[in-house]
């Protein structure tokens, strides 16, 4: 038994190779990494044992032929993805995300395995109250996110990647997370919005919502739905929604600050964003247009069938939290230095951080 694993040494393939390695999986985990060096030198990887790699791309890799010592594939978890929030330099994304996954589609075929794709609930779940979220029922909310590059290429990517595992007799699952934290984020991608407030470079945040699950969940629910019978076709994994504004006063009760960002109306950060970026994008502090347009947004989202077949349950949003905060005071480098009294850094916005 071999399952591929793409985005393996992104923050969700750390924690699923993790999940896998504790659970201690009869099965062969094969990481497909870009280059076998840069995955050698990551130090967590040397912890995970009995872990191969194969060098290659989602969009480069050949679907119909892979080295004899791959060997016939039972799975593939496809969590491979760009994100980039803005309209200017999106083609490359739109490669990685629609064709790369296309293509691990027709590896699926060639191999006729079970193809799970990570997606995110932005593709559903966008909408103007706290109160709505969108179930796996939902329709797309296309034409809300048809201008933010990321999510509408998600769009796509699920549309053409469902058509073309219909036309190739592809099992093909959905996942739909929203944004996941934990500990572990090793490139502080994630969970960058928490490392400024920790920094006290968050003055700052716009009106809207924040959706977030703990990754260690999300990721013990993609292996169940790999090893599940008969899974349906989508499922979504949510955690807590709330307000931006509560999302980080959690953040400060776990810390023992009080609040000191200022809530800055939409529209107006979203014209001075506009002019910052007509300007050559001086002000540095000011996030992309696409970031604010998507910050007034709220990402609800439920599942009508991840706890009852999955045994699906984020974790309190509290203990996520702490776990998080705990794993970057002692692993961040800025962090370090700031708790041994560096000097301070130009203040910076929250910048979006969306699932």
């Amino acid at each position: 038994m071999t399952v591929l694993i793409t985005g393996a040494t992104g923050f969700l393939g750390r924690h699923v190779l993790q999940t896998m390695a504790a659970a201690g999986s009869a099965g062969r985990a094969l990481a497909l990494v870009r280059k076998r060096s840069e995955w050698e030198a990551m130090a967590w990887t040397q912890e995970l044992g009995g872990v191969d790699t194969l060098e290659g791309t989602v969009t480069g890799l050949d679907s119909s032929h892979l080295p004899e010592s791959v060997g016939r594939l039972t799975g593939i978890l496809h969590l491979a993805a760009v994100v980039h929030h803005s309209r200017r330099g999106a083609e490359a994304m739109w490669q990685t995300n629609v064709e790369g996954t296309l293509n691990m589609v027709r590896l699926a075929a060639a191999h006729r395995c079970r193809m799970i794709f990570v997606s995110t609930s932005g593709v559903v779940g966008s909408f103007d109250t706290l109160a709505e979220a969108a179930d796996e029922e939902a329709p797309f909310c296309e034409a809300r996110v048809s201008r933010w590059p990321y999510y509408a290429s998600k769009v796509a990517a699920e549309k053409a990647a469902r058509a073309l595992a219909n036309d190739l007799g592809v099992e093909l699952i959905f996942l739909r997370p929203p944004v996941l934290l934990g500990p572990g984020d090793h490139r502080f991608r994630s969970s960058s919005n928490i490392i400024r407030y920790l920094r006290r470079r968050l003055p700052v945040v716009f009106p809207g919502g924040m959706h977030f699950a703990d990754i260690r969940d999300v990721s013990q629910a993609i292996l169940t739905v790999l090893d599940h019978p008969s899974p349906r076709p989508i499922y979504h994994l949510p955690g807590a929604a709330s307000e931006l504004d509560t999302f980080f006063r959690w953040i400060a009760q776990a810390v023992g600050r009080e609040p000191d960002w200022r809530t800055v109306p939409s529209r107006l950060a979203w014209g001075a964003a506009v002019l910052n970026q007509w300007l050559g994008s001086t002000l540095s502090f000011l996030p992309d247009p696409v970031v604010i347009e998507m910050g007034s947004s709220y990402w609800g989202l439920k599942s009508l069938y991840a706890a009852e077949e999955l045994g699906y349950q984020s974790r309190p949003p509290q203990e996520t939290l702490t776990d998080t905060i705990a794993w970057l005071q002692a692993e961040h480098p800025q962090l370090k230095v700031l708790a041994a009294g560096s000097p301070s850094t130009p203040l910076t916005t929250a910048a979006d951080q969306r699932p």
